[in-house]
């Protein structure tokens, strides 16, 4: 299956399995070396802002990725899409398909990690439609310290 996934809803913290702990401003190198077995891309933008993309994970018992993102060496956001099924396969998914996803991450954020979409004491968390990339958008960015 995979690896599941959650945010704790007083920290931010996401927890990955039994053993990943990603907490706010954690160093890049710190995160990097433990998810490694984990790790499907990176990107870096030349201008502070690295991230790091991991596959083999779920959300909800979902299939799921999770995107870190790190500005200057240090974790400060964190996106991710989950896979539903009967998703399309040819090409880009409808706008009901998207609005599944929404609803889908949603319901888990409440139900399972006590979670709304909002401001929260430790950052800001989403999960809409984003009009502009045609997709679901979910993550949540931590406050600066």
């Amino acid at each position: 299956m995979g690896i599941p996934y959650s945010i704790d809803s007083g920290t931010g913290i996401i927890r990955i399995g039994d053993d990943i702990v990603l907490e706010p401003g954690q160093a890049k190198a710190l995160i990097a070396s433990r998810i490694v077995d984990l790790l499907a891309a990176t990107r870096d933008h030349g201008n502070g802002y690295e991230w790091l993309t991991m596959k083999g994970l779920t959300f909800g018992g979902k299939p799921a990725t999770l995107a870190l993102c790190f500005h200057d060496g240090c974790f400060e956001q964190a996106s991710w899409s989950v896979e539903l099924p009967g998703e399309a396969e040819d090409g880009g998914p409808t706008r009901a398909m998207i609005d599944d996803e929404v609803s889908f991450v949603r319901n888990v954020l409440v139900s399972e990690m006590g979670i709304r979409p909002g401001d929260m004491p430790w950052g800001k968390l989403w999960s809409q439609f984003d009009a502009r990339g045609f997709l679901a958008s979910h993550g949540l960015r931590y406050r600066r310290s």
